[in-house]
């Protein structure tokens, strides 16, 4: 995924992010313009990869097209999906990418954006807003921890994670989902914050899940306007 950006003098501006995700994972074009045949694309292709998926092939592109509209009400530029139906159980995640302005006041996101925008690029301040939730009695009641992280290529981050009620968009209803949100400020005095969420209802994974989203979101780096082009793809960020 890639994001525009103007930088200091005598460093080279962002153009893009980038994150990978396992090879199970669906990656399309969320943008509504494009997003119904993107779907369906990368679906046909996963069904030739896996014939057995075909009897699912329906029921796939319906849960990646509701997951995605709701990713693009959002916000988010970049949008990964794990969708398993090939069980009686659906084991469904996803992980995004959005970009924060240092002034966003988005009443309707979860706590953690909101910090994300009062907070801009200033790690301390972003770690001070997030709030933590103690444990409740039952595995899936409502928790939060708050902790610094350190990602390989893209230096030191906030991170939110636990399991939260998080409202749907254009909706009154909530859903309880795990969920962690890692927040990187933009390199350079550029006072943007990426932020990574990951997010699954399966609440009796919450752990293991929590562990899968933490080693996507380590390989998350920056995309410079020097790097060289053909060291992977980037999504771009204005």
């Amino acid at each position: 995924m890639t994001v525009s950006s103007s930088a200091p003098s005598g460093t080279s501006p962002v153009r893009g992010v980038n994150i990978l995700v396992p090879s199970s994972w669906y990656e399309f074009d969320i943008h509504p313009a494009t997003r119904d045949a993107s779907i369906r694309e990368v679906v046909r292709e996963r069904v030739q990869e896996r014939p057995e998926l075909a009897d699912s092939r329906t029921a796939l592109i319906r849960t990646l097209t509701r997951t995605a509209d709701e990713a693009w009400q959002t916000g988010v530029l970049y949008f990964g999906a794990l969708a398993d139906l090939s069980d009686e159980a659906p084991l469904t995640a996803s992980v995004t990418i959005a970009v924060l302005e240092a002034d966003d006041r988005a009443d309707d996101t979860a706590d953690g954006e909101q910090a994300g925008g009062r907070a801009g690029g200033n790690l301390a301040a972003l770690v001070a807003a997030l709030k933590p939730v103690p444990a409740g009695r039952r595995p899936t009641d409502p928790w939060r921890r708050i902790k610094l992280v350190e990602l390989p290529d893209a230096g030191s981050a906030a991170r939110s994670e636990g399991i939260d009620d998080i409202e749907l968009p254009d909706d009154d209803r909530t859903v309880r989902m795990v969920l962690m949100q890692t927040f990187v400020p933009f390199p350079g005095g550029d006072p943007r914050v990426a932020v990574i969420s990951g997010a699954t209802s399966q609440l009796a994974l919450a752990e293991p899940m929590l562990e899968l989203f933490d080693g996507i979101t380590e390989t998350f780096r920056f995309v410079y306007a020097d790097d060289d082009p053909s060291a992977g793809s980037a999504e771009k960020v204005s």
